[in-house]
């Protein structure tokens, strides 16, 4: 177990540095946005618009690149029963969706690993600004042991510390560790899955920041002129002996006599509206743009006309940046697997991780129409197995030969 001045250590530099960033990150997404924090005049309109473009980016993101699902596929029987068996105890789609939503968000998701009993693994995802990973200081960074805090019950703090043996628990307070319990688990890893977004572990809207909250200042400045505008000032002149009662005449009646040579006109703020028009949606397209996401409105984007490979030249930014983080994903599942084979093999059931091939379908438009028509052109070049496996529409591509083979068993005794 590790030394409680290193935990520490850790512990508060993360609450000292990255908590406030993934804090702020979340309340982007939930559209609690810097604008309504801002000073208040209280001789001005004070309307405070949130354009949420960050809930906006990250659910588009989610449902492009988990939409379908992730499915997996492997040339040894037993392995794809286990795989069934457990993703369905665990509800895997959920997961996986909930980590990719953590990914977009906070840039980086973990998961805990752990277990009913051996022959029943279970995963589970954490909260970004619970967890802390600490790693060695290698040419690959080793994950040491990982930190999971959280407030109880009883409104004390809990630290639980998991290395590649045991998991122990801690009481924190008052910048001091008391150590509760240790328990040991056999994963023979450390089992708790920390997974990025990309190189620098940043989310999909962090880098706009700053545009989506010009957006909102301009979007709200907008309203305030409009108000201001409603409530312009009516300007007469030759009443210059008019009192209270003479205005609530006027207001009343809406009739307005003059002296010779008065007139009454309002008091408006000229306001450019093209321009204002225009640098919305500059902002708007530089929001997308420089987030790598597609605009789904987009006048280029409506047309049902449009085949998936038009769609797809038109999505590349988006798909590319979503490659980093499916090759991330990857790498990160490649793991969660390698510990519930372990897990297992302890028990009597040996799997071996290495068997699995994982495959990720983007959730496209006309996909599985241009899928069906690709698998028709590469029967008699690829295997019939590789050909199903690659169906977006097919979630269990062993399942499906099994009918088929039924299917062409009972041919053959109709034949008969």
């Amino acid at each position: 177990m590790q030394d409680t001045k290193d935990i520490l250590l850790h512990l508060e530099a993360f609450l000292r540095t990255d908590a406030p960033r993934l804090t702020r990150l979340n309340a982007y997404y939930l559209g609690k946005h810097d604008i309504l924090r801002a000073p208040r005049d209280p001789l001005k309109p004070d309307n405070r618009l949130v354009n949420n473009f960050c809930r906006n980016i990250t659910d588009c993101t989610v449902g492009y690149f988990m939409g379908r699902g992730i499915r997996y596929a492997s040339d040894d029987d037993r392995t794809m029963e286990m795989i069934t068996r457990v993703s369905t105890e665990n509800d895997e789609r959920f997961v996986n969706n909930a980590l990719a939503k953590d990914l977009s968000v906070c840039g980086r998701a973990a998961e805990l690993l752990w277990y009913d009993d051996l022959l029943h693994p279970r995963f589970t995802p954490l909260s970004p600004d619970s967890v802390i990973p600490v790693y060695d200081s290698g040419v690959d960074p080793r994950l040491r042991y990982a930190i999971r805090f959280f407030t109880k019950e009883t409104g004390k703090t809990a630290v639980e510390v998991y290395d590649e043996t045991d998991m122990t628990v801690y009481d924190y307070e008052n910048g001091t560790l008391t150590k509760k319990e240790t328990i040991p688990h056999f994963f023979g890893d450390v089992p708790v899955i920390f997974y990025a977004n990309n190189r620098d572990k940043q989310g999909d809207f962090e880098p706009v920041l700053s545009l989506i909250d010009a957006y909102n200042r301009l979007q709200s400045d907008s309203v305030n002129d409009f108000e201001l505008f409603a409530d312009s000032y009516l300007a007469i002149s030759g009443m210059g002996a008019a009192d209270e009662e003479d205005l609530a005449r006027i207001r009343r009646d809406r009739v307005i006599l003059l002296d010779d040579g008065g007139e009454a006109k309002w008091l408006t703020k000229s306001v450019n509206d093209a321009y204002i028009e225009n640098m919305k949606s500059r902002i708007a397209k530089d929001i997308y743009r420089f987030s790598g996401t597609v605009d789904m409105a987009e006048e280029t984007l409506a047309g049902n006309a449009l085949s998936g490979v038009a769609i797809r030249y038109r999505l590349l930014n988006f798909e590319n940046r979503v490659s980093v983080t499916e090759q991330y994903f990857r790498r990160s599942l490649h793991a969660r697997w390698q510990m519930i084979c372990r897990l297992l093999s302890l028990a009597g059931a040996p799997y071996d991780a290495a068997a699995i091939r994982t495959i990720f379908t983007r959730n496209l438009p006309g996909l599985p129409e241009e899928a069906a028509d690709m698998a028709q052109k590469l029967t008699g070049i690829l295997s019939r197995r590789s050909v199903i496996e690659h169906l977006p529409m097919v979630e269990d591509a062993e399942a499906e030969m099994e009918r088929i083979r039924l299917e062409d068993a009972v041919g053959e005794e109709v034949m008969a």
